[in-house]
């Protein structure tokens, strides 16, 4: 379980969250593990012959055949954390095969594991870093031969992941994912119960949750209360309307388009516009993070990762507190935000491609993902029963869970491999704007000119 958790806390930072205390040493995060997709048995030939239901037979997994199979992440995670998601299960699915793990420290980071001529089979991010890491270092591999030749069937896993993945790679599988995140609004009902104000519910439209969020936002005994915050590195990067930070055909900033000016009006200039409000985020010189919901609980509704609660049971414990689904745009009902799946990839220079497929072809089969669900770990296959099974077995099982699965989701966005250095320079926008220090039109000029300065450098150095 520690490791359990010091695994999920990466994953709040690799979104631009915090972490817990017992993971404070460790940089970055990906998302945790899930899985997808039933293994049953070849022909003879190993064809791939219908079975009654007019489906094909998925090619038995042979694990009688040593290899050696390497995993690096930019993650950090110490190794105890790898195998409690990863490589125990896959020792136990596959005794021939030799599993390693090199965790990324000082010495031991991709470019200088390259430089030393260390094989990487598997690399694994958040979809957010993972083309990054693949196209800077040359590691990109198209694996969609493999993919057939293993027999994993896309179509089990939730569409927009692959259509994202997809387009990220321009048309090319390089990576499948593993676990899956969304974004979900999590409340404080002792603030709710304090203030009488009526609990928020699944399905709501942004305008209701404002209204509810203007009710909130008051002092109360010397305390400031914001009725709502988020995490911009969140709630903008699977924003509900799709909207990439690049144009996908020339790499060129979207920043100053209208779709980025009425999001960052919504999520924070409106809250901040209230005086008192704005004196607290002064105060803090920053915005508000869960910290302000689950240490100071001076937050009514926080906008965060579904992982959140299983990334910091200790701290989330302090708050009386229940989700749910993300409040939706009145042009786009029932569509929450666009995921941001765990991926993992089979590097091009892997010496061992068809283990490879084969050992994450296990990880994301049915049952590898129903006990992760169980765990509270979101999956990435469309499994109605593996989504009911979601936090079942957690220590928050009676929390409102359908909120992860209420909406539909967005289409992701294409991540460019650009994609993370443009995102801090957006992230400060919010800030600035709420603070008075720029004019959002200001703001988000002044961003795209950065980004594309950093874009243009970033090429030039290649």
């Amino acid at each position: 379980m520690a490791a359990l958790k010091c695994h999920l806390s990466r994953v709040a930072r690799s979104t631009g969250g915090q972490h817990s205390a017992a993971c404070r040493r460790i940089r970055l995060a990906a998302l945790p593990l899930v899985v997808a997709v039933g293994l049953t048995a070849c022909s003879a030939n190993n064809g791939q012959q219908a079975d009654q239901g007019g489906k094909p037979n998925v090619p038995e997994v042979r694990t009688d055949e040593p290899a050696e199979l390497v995993f690096h992440s930019n993650n950090g995670d110490p190794e105890d954390a790898f195998n409690s998601l990863f490589g125990n299960a896959l020792r136990k699915k596959f005794p021939k095969y030799t599993i390693k793990y090199i965790q990324q420290k000082a010495g031991q980071t991709l470019p200088e594991l390259l430089a030393q001529n260390q094989t990487i089979d598997i690399l694994f991010a958040s979809a957010p870093y993972i083309f990054g890491l693949l196209m800077d270092s040359e590691l990109q591999y198209d694996m969609t031969d493999l993919i057939k030749k293993q027999g994993v069937d896309l179509n089990k896993f939730e569409p927009t992941l692959i259509d994202g993945i997809r387009a990220s790679g321009d048309g090319k599988m390089y990576a499948l994912p593993v676990t899956n995140m969304v974004q979900v609004m999590y409340y404080n009902q002792s603030l709710f119960d304090k203030f009488g104000v009526a609990y928020p519910k699944n399905g709501m439209t942004w305008d209701e949750a404002m209204d509810i969020s203007r009710k909130l936002t008051r002092k109360d005994e010397g305390k400031q209360m914001l009725g709502f915050a988020s995490s911009p590195a969140h709630i903008l990067r699977g924003n509900q309307l799709s909207q990439p930070y690049l144009d996908p055909a020339t790499d060129k900033p979207t920043f100053q388009n209208d779709v980025w000016r009425s999001l960052i009006q919504l999520f924070f200039a409106d809250p901040g516009s209230d005086e008192g409000y704005k004196s607290r985020v002064s105060g803090l010189n920053r915005l508000p993070t869960w910290r302000e919901f689950t240490d100071t609980q001076e937050i009514g509704m926080f906008v965060y990762n579904s992982q959140f609660p299983f990334t910091v049971p200790n701290d989330i414990g302090k708050v009386q507190w229940d989700l749910v689904s993300l409040p939706v745009l009145k042009e786009k009902p029932k569509v929450g935000s666009a995921a941001t799946p765990f991926a993992m990839a089979v590097t091009s220079i892997s010496k061992n491609k068809e283990a490879a497929i084969k050992a994450i072809d296990y990880l994301v089969s049915r049952d590898n993902q129903l006990d992760y669900s169980r765990r509270g770990i979101m999956p990435v296959i469309n499994d109605e029963e593996v989504k009911k099974a979601y936090g079942k077995e957690s220590d928050f099982k009676d929390k409102n869970w359908s909120a992860v699965f209420y909406n539909q989701y967005a289409p992701m966005a294409k991540f460019s491999r650009y994609h993370l250095k443009v995102e801090n320079i957006l992230n400060t926008v919010p800030l600035d704007v709420m603070l008075g220090r720029k004019d959002l039109n200001t703001a988000l000029r002044e961003a795209a000119e950065a980004a594309e300065k950093t874009i243009t450098e970033v090429k030039r150095g290649r």
